[in-house]
This record gives C-alpha cells, structure tokens and sequence, in this order.
C-alpha cells in the first residue's frame, strides 16, 4: 500500500501537475493503471514511436483526464502527426475533430489553471483551428468567435501570434462578406493597440518578433481595402463619433490615420484639433504643426512647433522638433539665421544625430551668396559647408552615404590656391566668418 502511495507521489512529481480539485479515480488501481500508461505513451511519444504512443494516451485521456495539462498538449502533439500523414481528406477532417475534441476536455478540466486557463486555451484552439482549416468557411466563424473570447478574457497578455491569426480570420471573413468594413478596423484597432503595450514592455529580444508582427497587422489593413482613406475616414467618423471624448481613442483614429498617409483631408484635421483640445500635450502640438505644414499655413505651423517644444521634456522630442522647425524655416520661409539657430539647437539636444548637421550644410550652401561682397568671401562659406558634412558623416552612418555625395560636390566650390595666396591664406590656416554664419574653420584648396 506504502508502495503505491509513493508511486502516485512520483506520478504527480514528474507531471509537473496542476490537479483541479481532487482526483476522481474509483480505485487505488485506477491510479496506479494511469502511472503505467504515463509512462508508456511518454516514452514513445519522446522516441517518436507515435503508434506505439497513441493507445495509452487514449487510456489516459478517456480515465485520467485530470492527471495534468501535460496530457493535452502531447496529445495535440500526437494528433498533429497523424493529421500530417493522413492520406485522405476524410480522415485529416477526422483527426482535426479529434484535436478540437482534445481542447474542449481540456476546458472541461483546466480552465482554471493558473498560467493556461481559459483564455490561453480557446486561443490556440482558434490557432490550431486556422492551422488545418484554413479557408473554410464554418471554421473561420469558430475560430473568429474563440479569438474573440480568448481577447476578451487575456487582454494584453494575449500571445502575438494569436493575436495576428485573429486578424487574418477577420479579413478572410471580410473576404467573404461574413464581416463588415467597421468590425474588422475594430478588430485592427484593437489588435494594434495590445501589440503597441506590448512592444513597450518588451526585451531587446522580443521586439523585433512583434514589430514584425505590427507590421504585417498593418499590411492586412491595406490589402482588405478598408485601409484606403476614402473608405477608411467614413468608418473612422463613425468610431470618433462614438468615443469623441476619450483622449485615446482620438490618439488611436491619428495614429491609424498617419500609418495610412491619410493626414491631409479635412477629417484629419478637425481629429487633430480635437486632440489638441483634449490633451495639450507637445505630441498633439506637433501633430497640429505637421498639419499646419501640409496646409501652407506657415505661421500656424511654427506657433505649434514652438508649443510643441515648450511642453516636452524629452531631449530626443525637442531635438526633432527644433529640426523639423529649421526645416520648415529654410525651405519655406528662406529664413536662413533663424534656420541656423533651431538646426544648432537641434544638436545640442542630440549630438549623435546627423541630419541636423545635413541640414547645416545645405543651410550654409544655399545661403553662401548671402554672405561676404565678393565670390572669394562667396566661396569660404563651402569650408564650412563640407566641415557639416563631414561631421555627419562621422557621428551618424546612415548620413554617411548622402554626406559623402555632398562633399564631393561642394568641394569643387572651394576657393582655388591662387585665390587664397592673394588673400594672404595658406593651407591649414584657421578662418572665421562672421555674419550670420559666425563658424570657424580650416582653409584649404581645392
């Protein structure tokens, strides 16, 4: 008795089991019976003798079904290998019915399990589901309507590729006119919502996998149609309308919108403004300034620039922002001292970061007429223009490629030798200009 008692003891050690509630077996043999035949189907199942492992687990699953979790995911296991050699239709559907047949036992006795419950459960029935029925018509509905609970009981904590299944159900529903246009963006909404808490959860490691997963989210949008903005602003008034006060929901609509370059339409705008109502924050002044740009509206633009930059603390934020407000000074306004300014301040808030120092350059080239009487005073302003360059160059590689093709060609604008003798210049000597430009560099000759 002694005996047998200890080896039930080792049964559950070696199961790693969770048991909900207390086990059921009739008799001290029926305990024993299911150790025996643990240990035969495990066995085979590691060696992969599956025939030799299918019968006992059967015993187990039809008189041990509480023994463990273990039991069910080899039994999926099991089962996934006969489906893979299954020589007809028939008997493929026979075994996907056997599988589904596995997750509803394990329901039956696991849903309470404190790491695969419920939720966990019903999504890789969907998964598993998808997996050896895809494109079937009834089984995408099951399976949309697991997805849908096992979301509604996981949350965030749902597993990514779950959650990218889910969404593929959807568009092949919307495919087939089993969903309309506004459920399956609800579902992309929300599906992009969870993956975007994960990503800003996630390790080094991880990120890659989900940003991947994001991505082919997004590609799904645009390939069901429902991504083009003429059809997608309707559905999306729809869901402002619905939620017009609710900051993240109007952060969520801009964001989409964004993704989907459908940021120049009147929709877009009034979204944006909304947002700004709700939530002044610099991420909403930047939006209104991008806007403001796409407009023309100039001066609108840099008064939400400057918001923009008053309102946030972060180093990186305020770098870009000074960046995209020397941007809009040079090439629409051909301000080039206060382009200058915003362009170096830029850098003192990212000093790692190259294009500011492009933008300098191209600043300093464009403006070189402006600066000095002459075309030798003219020329000098190209020391300068390449030292940017060359800056770019060396801190940042992705500026490395456009950096070089800029210093090649302004290093034919230099002044020549004859030039800079005249001027009593040598090679290496230090020059300063003055004016606006107000830098010190190195001569030398082209």
């Amino acid at each position: 008795m002694k005996k047998h008692i200890a080896l039930w003891g080792i049964l559950l050690l070696c199961l790693g089991t969770f048991v909900k509630g207390e086990n059921t077996y009739p008799s001290e043999k029926d305990s024993i019976e299911c150790l025996k035949q643990f240990s035969i189907y495990s066995l085979n199942l590691k060696k992969k003798m599956y025939d030799y492992a299918v019968e006992p687990w059967n015993y187990m699953f039809t008189n041990c079904p509480q023994t463990s979790v273990k039991l069910y995911a080899d039994g999926v296991k099991l089962y996934d290998h006969y489906y893979k050699t299954a020589k007809t239709e028939e008997r493929k559907s026979e075994i996907v019915d056997t599988i589904m047949m596995i997750y509803d036992q394990r329901l039956q006795y696991f849903s309470s399990h404190p790491k695969y419950s419920e939720g966990w459960i019903l999504g890789r029935k969907a998964l598993d589901l998808m997996k050896y029925k895809r494109g079937q018509a009834q089984a995408m509905k099951d399976a949309y309507e697991w997805f849908t609970r096992s979301f509604e009981l996981q949350g965030d904590k749902s597993e990514d590729a779950i959650l990218f299944t889910w969404l593929k159900t959807s568009k092949s529903l919307l495919d087939h006119g089993d969903l309309n246009s506004q459920q399956f963006l609800n579902d992309f909404l929300t599906i992009s919502s969870v993956l975007d808490i994960q990503l800003a959860k996630a390790s080094a490691k991880v990120k890659p996998r989900i940003l991947q997963i994001r991505q082919g989210c997004e590609d799904l949008l645009v390939k069901s149609g429902a991504g083009e903005c003429a059809v997608i602003e309707p559905l999306l008034t729809d869901q402002l309308n619905a939620d017009s006060e609710n900051p993240e929901n109007i952060t969520r609509i801009i964001t989409l919108l964004d993704k989907l370059e459908c940021n120049k339409s009147a929709f877009y705008a009034g979204v944006v403004e909304k947002n700004y109502t709700l939530n002044p924050s610099h991420i909403s002044a930047h939006h209104l300034a991008k806007m403001f740009v796409k407009k023309g509206d100039f001066t609108k633009a840099i008064e939400y620039y400057n918001k923009a930059i008053e309102s946030c603390e972060g180093d990186e934020a305020r770098s870009l922002y000074y960046y995209e407000l020397a941007v809009l000074e040079f090439a629409h306004n051909k301000n080039y001292p206060s382009a200058v300014k915003f362009a170096q301040k830029s850098i003192s808030l990212k000093g790692d970061w190259g294009k500011p120092y492009l933008l300098l350059g191209n600043i300093y080239a464009a403006g070189s007429k402006n600066y000095g009487n002459d075309e030798f005073e003219h020329a000098t302003v190209y020391w300068v223009v390449i030292d940017h360059f060359s800056k770019a160059k060396q801190i940042d590689p992705e500026c490395a490629p456009e950096a070089e093709e800029q210093i090649a060609l302004y290093s034919k604008y230099i002044p020549d030798q004859e030039s800079g003798f005249f001027h009593g210049l040598q090679e290496g000597d230090s020059y300063k200009l003055g004016d606006w430009i107000n830098e010190s560099t190195i001569v030398r000759f082209r």
